[in-house]
């Protein structure tokens, strides 16, 4: 169905009228990117189309339709899910009755420990088997809905519990986590596009930012449950999987109740159910017009569609053209930092690092790490619709490279108890720091800097570059650790600081600012070879009609 026909009828002096009255408007903000050279369905017609409340602040969108933020709180608990199921298998490699039943080599002092090489390789195959999913969820997702592939990542859980129960080897474990990042692949690629689509532009970011929460959540509870194992009974590891079936079960309530993405359905053409989705997000609100808000979705797909069909004469073509595969490799810039400032290391092996680097309490130290991370992430609900996306990466990132430095150089002498504190103390450092910036808004840009109809597979394009990035990082990470090769302990930080130097550099020049932008502001952005850090100074058209009217 095309768009409304109110859209397309508007004449091309509307447009000049409104871009005459930006121009005067410049005159006192020169530092603003004007609009002069844009003619008339240029960028589609969305812009000439804006939702009822697009001016609103994030505060009172949130309180008007409190019910939509509630669903999307509840498509986030995804995050509780698998932080608990990844954090648990990923950090028990330190606990005594884990290494009883899988270890296979002697330490230094004869003690049975873990073979760095499977430790390599349980996290390498995480990332190799998310790459798959990865690449078929956009195929499924587009084709069949998104919530087929949230039924796909929790059955691909659910196995992978199964399969962590019963393992009795090593190979039998390195099946486990291939299923764990086959359910990686599917929730990165679709939760957080389901997320995007769901909610008001006011809320995407505080709603993706929850999602990090909710992971974290999950991180957290996996962290105690290892204390309290360690402390009780560190013999019966597999309790730490059983527990794993208590998140299933709040996961799939919130499953169940939620509805198919509204702007799937307006791709589909199908209104009708598109509208019954939108209603049931929304609720009964007061001077709410279904009819016109479910029009700005349907000329935000049909304006994304045109400039799609523009540049390709299908989607993955479309994809394929520099403009859209700029934004591909845009969007995943936050997202893939965090492999190269030092996730794998504080994040993803938490416990063994501080096991390698001398550390006696580690998994207290896990814990403690986590209690950071979810403040920071409670910060992050605020801050990333206060501050801006931009903002917090930038500064986000400069703070955990100069922790990274530290832990590097915490790591040259022995450690001692005194080093030992410091050395906790840089890691939560860097760890609120990132649950403010890269953590979060690594899912959110995903999402956010796509098009519309090519979102899905931006989305499973720019995490697959991703997971080749934490292919490389999880493989080798556990052989810099581990005395039984490198042995370099907490001094990996020099390596990460590094590399984290040089990678800023392209996020200070490419990652853009998409506070409060719709996603036809984005297209058009895009569409203008309008420099991505200048974003925030440009306006666009569709603002201009909001100055005109």
């Amino acid at each position: 169905m095309d768009p409304p026909q109110q859209v397309i009828d508007q004449s091309e002096a509307v447009l000049e009228l409104r871009q005459d009255h930006i121009r005067h408007m410049l005159d006192e903000k020169p530092e603003a990117i004007t609009v002069e050279d844009t003619k008339s369905g240029e960028f589609g017609v969305s812009g000439l189309l804006r939702s009822n409340y697009a001016g609103m602040p994030p505060s009172q969108v949130i309180r008007k339709f409190y019910r939509m933020y509630l669903f999307g709180l509840g498509g986030g608990l995804a995050g509780m899910y698998i932080g608990y199921t990844l954090s648990a298998p990923g950090n028990i490699v330190a606990n005594p009755g884990f290494i009883n039943q899988f270890g296979t080599v002697r330490d230094a002092t004869g003690a049975l420990a873990l073979n760095a090489k499977y430790v390599s390789l349980w996290s390498g195959f995480n990332y190799v088997s998310q790459i798959f999913s990865q690449a078929v969820s956009p195929i499924i997702g587009d084709r069949f809905g998104r919530r087929i592939n949230m039924y796909l990542f929790t059955f691909s859980m659910i196995l992978a519990i199964i399969v962590e129960i019963v393992a009795k080897d090593w190979k039998a474990y390195l099946g486990a986590k291939i299923l764990i990042g086959i359910a990686c692949g599917f929730l990165g690629t679709t939760c957080v596009t389901y997320l995007s689509e769901m909610v008001m532009p006011q809320m995407r970011g505080s709603i993706l930012a929850a999602f990090s929460f909710s992971w974290q959540i999950g991180s957290l509870t996996s962290a105690v449950g290892l204390q309290v194992l360690e402390q009780s009974n560190p013999l019966a590891f597999r309790r730490i999987f059983y527990s794993e079936f208590v998140i299933v079960g709040i996961w799939m309530i919130a499953l169940v109740l939620l509805p198919e993405s509204p702007v799937w359905l307006a791709m589909k053409d199908r209104d009708d159910k598109g509208k019954k989705a939108l209603k049931w997000l929304v609720g009964n609100v007061q001077g709410y017009d279904l009819d016109h808000e479910w029009a700005v979705i349907r000329s935000e797909v049909a304006d994304s569609r045109k400039i799609s069909t523009k540049q390709g004469s299908n989607d993955w073509v479309a994809l394929f053209k520099w403009k859209n595969f700029r934004r591909a490799l845009i969007s995943t810039l936050p997202f893939t930092y965090q492999n190269f400032i030092g996730v794998p290391l504080v994040f993803g092996q938490t416990t063994y690092f501080f096991q390698n680097a001398g550390l006696k309490n580690a998994f207290t130290a896990s814990v403690i790490i986590s209690c950071i991370g979810l403040a920071g992430l409670g910060a992050s609900i605020y801050l990333i619709e206060r501050l801006g996306r931009r903002t917090l990466v930038i500064w986000g990132a400069a703070i955990m490279i100069v922790s990274d430095m530290v832990i590097g150089g915490l790591g040259i002498p022995k450690i001692t108890p005194g080093l030992g504190t410091g050395l906790i103390t840089i890691s939560c450092i860097w760890m609120f720091a990132y649950q403010t910036s890269l953590g979060p808004i690594g899912w959110t840009a995903l999402v956010e800097i796509s098009s519309p109809v090519l979102r899905a597979k931006t989305a499973s394009v720019a995490t697959i570059l991703q997971s080749f990035s934490g292919v490389l990082f999880n493989y080798t990470v556990p052989f810099m650790l581990s005395d039984q090769y490198a042995g370099w302990g907490a001094k990996i930080g020099f390596f990460f600081g590094g590399i984290s130097v040089l990678y800023w550099i392209p996020c200070y020049f490419f990652f853009p600012e998409t506070k409060n932008r719709t996603y036809a502001e984005l297209d058009e952005l895009f569409e203008r070879d309008i420099p991505p850090r200048l974003f925030h100074k440009t306006i666009t058209a569709a603002q201009g009609e909001d100055i005109t009217a």
